[in-house]
């Protein structure tokens, strides 16, 4: 696989995208009632739909950008999803044939050619991508790995406080139980989602959990009379995982800033707008999907063109995978919660 996509092939692929979208839909659709797929996917259209839909946008992404060697990390994590919906390679062979059959009927040589090859790559090497999707699938414990992650599924509240109070009750520091408990249960809870071993009903019950112990850990800042640095927390636009912002904002407040969270849905005008009007001392953004590098992008460029001094720290898995881009653009890219504060030069 080329490291790289041609600017003709990739603005070909976004001026059709609308109409190589639209098609993918379609052929699904047809797959789906012709070949009763009903029956042996595991997954309802609609959902099967709305993946096509996000893997398009992500592909988009990749091909503007040229981060290729992103797609397949991008597309094991679609394989993996839609295998915990019980539907093995079939659900997402289809969704990926859908896509080289739109590229191809619809876009003419050679960017055709250069669009579906990729893509080509990844179902040829679809073996080993289900064979990882099915590791990972197993190697999820029947039961919670730790009694955090039990309780917040059981939406006890009560006992996931005892257990984080535990800690600092014994000396440990509040940051501490942010990033060594509640983030680990986080991401088994969303893993758990994904993978489909959680009802509806228990993941609403953990966010919920979640979001009380960090509104109670917030408030164990320490009270001081020194100016606190200040910062704005955000999801980039169309990222709706409203906890990992909630969680930063608990994580700044005691390390000892003062912080503002929007949470999600905002659109990138807004915040550039909620950064003028607060003017924080930092921004930290949110991007959870790939997908979503444009959005980052384009609110990147309007705080800088209006606060243009002003630092902007992105991270999430999304933004590992758009790093350079994001650089470029002026923002500071942090693996984690701990990193972002060191990089912009410690606690509060």
């Amino acid at each position: 696989m080329t490291s790289r996509m041609s600017k003709s092939s990739s603005q070909v692929f976004a001026a059709e995208y609308q109409q190589l979208a639209a098609l993918v839909q379609k052929r699904i659709q047809v797959e789906w009632h012709c070949h009763g797929l009903s029956d042996t996917t595991g997954i309802g259209l609609g959902d099967l739909l709305d993946y096509a839909d996000h893997f398009g946008r992500m592909l988009n992404v990749v091909y503007k950008f040229s981060l290729l060697d992103a797609l397949r990390e991008h597309a094991q994590w679609y394989a993996t999803v839609l295998a915990g919906r019980g539907s093995g390679d079939l659900a997402f062979a289809v969704l990926l044939e859908s896509w080289i059959v739109a590229i191809q009927g619809m876009i003419k040589p050679p960017e055709c050619d250069e669009l579906s090859a990729p893509l080509q790559d990844l179902h040829q090497d679809m073996p080993a991508i289900v064979e990882q999707a099915r590791n990972l699938l197993h190697s999820v414990r029947v039961e919670p790995s730790s009694p955090l992650v039990a309780s917040l599924i059981a939406g006890d509240v009560q006992q996931a406080r005892r257990t984080v109070l535990g800690p600092i009750s014994k000396g440990g520091q509040p940051d501490r139980v942010i990033t060594d408990l509640i983030l680990p249960a986080m991401a088994e809870i969303g893993l758990r989602w994904e993978l489909h071993t959680l009802e509806v009903y228990q993941e609403h019950l953990a966010t919920e959990a979640v979001k009380t112990l960090l509104i109670g850990l917030a408030a164990m800042k320490k009270p001081t009379d020194s100016p606190r640095r200040t910062a704005l927390v955000s999801c980039v636009p169309g990222d709706k995982h409203d906890l990992v912002p909630l969680a930063l904002w608990a994580y700044l407040e005691v390390r000892g800033w003062s912080a503002k969270n929007l949470g999600t849905s905002l659109l990138a005008e807004q915040i550039a707008r909620a950064a003028v009007d607060l003017a924080p001392d930092a921004i930290f953004l949110v991007q959870t999907m790939l997908s979503q590098l444009d959005d980052a992008l384009e609110t990147i460029a309007l705080v800088r063109a209006r606060l243009p001094d002003r630092r902007i720290v992105i991270g999430g898995r999304g933004a590992e995978a758009g790093r350079a881009i994001l650089q470029q653009a002026g923002a500071i890219v942090a693996r984690n919660f701990e990193e972002a504060c060191q990089l912009l030069g410690g606690g509060g």
